[in-house]
């Protein structure tokens, strides 16, 4: 037996199966799934948020951090996705219909929300029943919406104060070291909803920080944050929002430090179509002239979609056809269009996926 050898069985005697191969590390990595969001996030991300992980979620009030976070839930809701269970941590008080019904995709009665209606319960009981969740629920999703709005048993006793961040950060970093493990062998994913706050402390240029304390910081394997959000409209009507988000790290490589741009249109959550149209006019799979659409990548892969073509009765030797079938009058109807064609709209997705990705 080799000296190796001997100190492994020495240490598994003492404490237990704590000493892997990287090898075996690394392959356990690597079968851990990763769930999308949306297709602008999924690119800067490396292709979304994977299992087992944290995630921390920042920005002011009403710029769609809520309709994001329920936007991933009904993708983990997918079968192809594991049918994950939803809980909901409704820690603000602020879930309402518009955010359930207001989400595509999204089974309402699939999920769990927690909260108390009698009493206002402390930072250390809902943390207590997220340890509960995640010890008996293995591949769960819990949103946690949100960390700014705890608060700590100890000033739920006393009046109001302004001082109680700091013991709640105490709990905060206990909870996260406590809970590091499990997270990870549960497979489960614990999003992390907080807001900026004014920076008092003096140990950056920031007139904003992030909320939660230097522990949430260190413990989140994926970090976002909302830049700024724009209107969108449909001619002289406010249809959603446009969100700037700041990617500022992903455990699955991506490009932290870059932007994504997501859509949310109101009644509907994530506009993924939206989001494919405009990755593909960036990276000239859509062909744009004046008010006109081409979809170059349909007619360049026209053998792929032969049976949906022959549906269509577009030839695939009428080349003049074919690019007439393909070119569409104005973003409406290009997106009318995708949305009407699944075939043309996944092969798109596909196409940018195998670039992106």
């Amino acid at each position: 037996m080799s000296d190796k050898q001997a100190l492994k069985k020495q240490i598994t005697k003492k404490y237990g199966e704590v000493m892997r191969s990287g090898a075996d590390v690394f392959e356990e990595i690597k079968d851990l799934k990763v769930i999308p969001i949306s297709p602008a996030l999924d690119y800067g991300l490396g292709g979304g948020i994977r299992e087992g992980s944290w995630v921390k979620m920042t920005g002011d009030p009403k710029t769609g951090k809520t309709t994001t976070a329920l936007q991933f839930a009904a993708n983990c809701q997918k079968k192809e996705f594991g049918s994950r269970p939803i809980f909901y941590v409704n820690v603000e008080g602020r879930l309402n219909r518009n955010n359930l019904e207001g989400v595509h995709g999204l089974n309402v009665d699939s999920i769990d929300v927690i909260e108390s209606p009698t009493e206002t319960l402390s930072a250390e009981k809902y943390l207590g029943i997220i340890k509960d969740i995640v010890k008996e629920t293995p591949q769960c999703v819990i949103i946690l919406d949100s960390i700014s709005s705890l608060i700590a048993q100890r000033d739920l006793d006393d009046e109001v104060r302004g001082d109680y961040r700091p013991g709640l950060q105490k709990i905060l970093s206990d909870f996260t070291k406590k809970m590091a493990g499990i997270v990870r062998n549960q497979r489960a994913i614990i999003i992390m909803v907080t807001h900026f706050i004014a920076n008092t402390g003096g140990f950056s240029m920031k007139k904003k920080v992030s909320d939660g304390g230097v522990k949430i910081d260190y413990q989140a394997d994926t970090k976002l944050e909302i830049k700024y959000i724009q209107a969108w409209k449909d001619k002289e009507s406010q249809i959603g929002q446009v969100i700037h988000w700041n990617i500022l790290t992903s455990p699955l490589s991506g490009f932290p430090g870059a932007e994504a741009v997501s859509y949310l249109r109101y009644g509907h959550g994530i506009d993924k179509v939206q989001e494919i149209i405009q990755q593909a006019i960036d990276f000239s799979l859509i062909d744009v002239s004046g008010a006109w659409y081409s979809l170059d990548f349909a007619i360049d892969s026209a053998q792929v979609l032969s049976k949906f073509l022959e549906e269509k009765e577009v030839s695939l030797e009428d080349e003049k056809s074919l690019r007439s079938f393909f070119k569409l009058q104005g973003q409406v109807k290009l997106k009318a269009f995708l949305e009407d064609n699944p075939p043309v709209l996944d092969l798109l997705e596909e196409t940018l996926r195998d670039i992106l990705l």
